[in-house]
């Protein structure tokens, strides 16, 4: 492991003294983001993956954003830290062309541990990139063109490097150039139809009107950016017979929700159960799967994979030695550890805590697990973002806004009652206030 001496050598990782704030004026990325007034500096350690990070004043926070939920051990859990140190020392970067020990280790552990029949991997550096594997390969599988999604839903944010790109062995099938594109072959071979959550019928009526078009039905099993939204069991058995009756895939989403989340490896495991005859085509995973380091992946069933032949997808980063060392060495400590059940209280710990003294500014606790969502106030009144500024301005507690309305909760798997009381309490106080 590297001395501290030989870490605080190198330039700009430990600037001093820390700026104590970072305005719009100071930082120099764009301004994509909503910028909070506070520089996050350190994690508290505490020997088992810290709850707790530190700004650049020295003051403590609670960490519910958990770096958007990629932190599911906590921050520098000992025994990840040792895995990636070792993993660093040995190989962390290798081409694709070659295969690698901790690579074809973790394809063998999703394999066995996620809900999709003779699992096949394309890893990624992130969930956009997993979706972007899960699309192509869908179109490819079934030389269809359309692939249903739901409102509210989130799966990524790239847009446009592939129709850049030269070479038409990468771009065809999926996208076109000007002069390249016919009626019988348009600029872009995806379409998306867009439905309403939860309503089966009317997936049925899409699949009757556009059954031969539609490639495949993509769904989160938890919809997280919405507001923590959990698909019904029924929902999910019924997507799945409608895609077998008319030949499209099911892929399920689980960006934000799998790897443990959920108290389960997969939300769609958790929600619908183990039977082999009701799993999805594809399933794809990033956030939580590498306990803090940028990995994703898209799984489908063997015969699908054959599809994606030579050159049809590809990645740099994508697959690492050192990714997938952070990835295993994250199953190992969530098993090791009970993690997993540890995960599956969350939500009702949550729950009953706020049974005991109720908020009648909360509407609704939901989610799945340790994937939580703390509705504020009706939608139509948007609490959400003043509730968050006062929970992290007056009780030192980060957490995300979704839609305005809903506080998020994704801690890492080993939060227990006392953080959860803390943040009722807050969150109670502060919703209070914000009305």
């Amino acid at each position: 492991m590297p001395s501290p001496a030989a870490v605080a050598g190198i330039s700009g990782l430990h600037p001093s003294p820390s700026p104590a704030k970072t305005s719009r004026m100071h930082d120099l990325r764009w301004p994509t983001y909503a910028l909070r007034d506070v520089t996050l500096d350190h994690a508290e350690p505490d020997g088992r993956g810290g709850l707790r990070v530190v700004d650049s004043d020295g003051r403590s926070y609670l960490d519910a954003i958990n770096g958007v939920g990629c932190a599911p051990l906590g921050h520098g859990h000992p025994r990840w830290v040792a895995a990636m140190t070792a993993q660093m020392q040995r190989l962390a970067a290798a081409a694709n062309s070659f295969t690698s020990p901790p690579q074809q280790a973790l394809a063998r552990v999703l394999a066995e541990r996620f809900p999709v029949t003779d699992a096949r991997s394309f890893f990624g550096s992130s969930g956009t990139e997993a979706t972007e594997a899960a699309i192509k390969l869908a179109l490819r599988a079934t030389g269809r063109s359309t692939i249903v999604a739901f409102e509210r839903a989130f799966h990524g944010r790239t847009l446009g490097a592939l129709s850049l790109t030269a070479n038409t062995a990468y771009r065809h099938p999926y996208v076109r150039c000007l002069g390249e594109a016919t009626p019988e072959r348009p600029f872009a071979a995806v379409q998306v139809l867009r439905l309403p959550w939860g309503d089966l019928e009317a997936v049925r009526s899409a699949f009757a009107a556009h059954g031969r078009d539609i490639a495949a039905v993509f769904i989160e099993p938890v919809q997280g950016e919405a507001g923590v939204y959990a698909a019904s069991r029924e929902f999910l058995v019924g997507l799945h017979g409608l895609c077998r009756e008319h030949g499209a895939l099911l892929g399920a989403d689980e960006i934000q929700s799998g790897s443990g989340r959920t108290g389960a490896w997969s939300a769609w495991s958790r929600i619908v159960g183990d039977d082999p005859a009701l799993r999805p085509d594809l399933l794809w995973l990033a956030k939580a799967l590498g306990g803090g380091m940028p990995i994703g992946v898209c799984l489908a069933r063997a015969d699908l994979a054959q599809a994606m032949g030579k050159g049809t997808h590809g990645t740099t980063f994508g697959g690492n030695p050192l990714a997938c060392a952070s990835a295993l060495a994250t199953f190992d400590i969530i098993e090791s550890e009970g993690l997993l059940a540890a995960a599956a209280a969350q939500l009702p710990t949550l729950q009953a805590i706020a049974a005991e003294r109720p908020s009648p500014r909360v509407r609704e606790i939901r989610g799945l697990g340790a994937m939580i969502g703390i509705q504020v106030g009706e939608p139509g009144e948007q609490l959400g973002n003043a509730v968050g500024d006062r929970l992290m301005r007056d009780h030192g507690i980060l957490v995300t806004i979704c839609s305005g309305h809903t506080v998020r909760l994704l801690l890492p798997y080993r939060a227990a009652a006392p953080e959860l009381r803390e943040i009722w309490t807050a969150v109670a106080r502060a919703a209070e206030v914000a009305a």
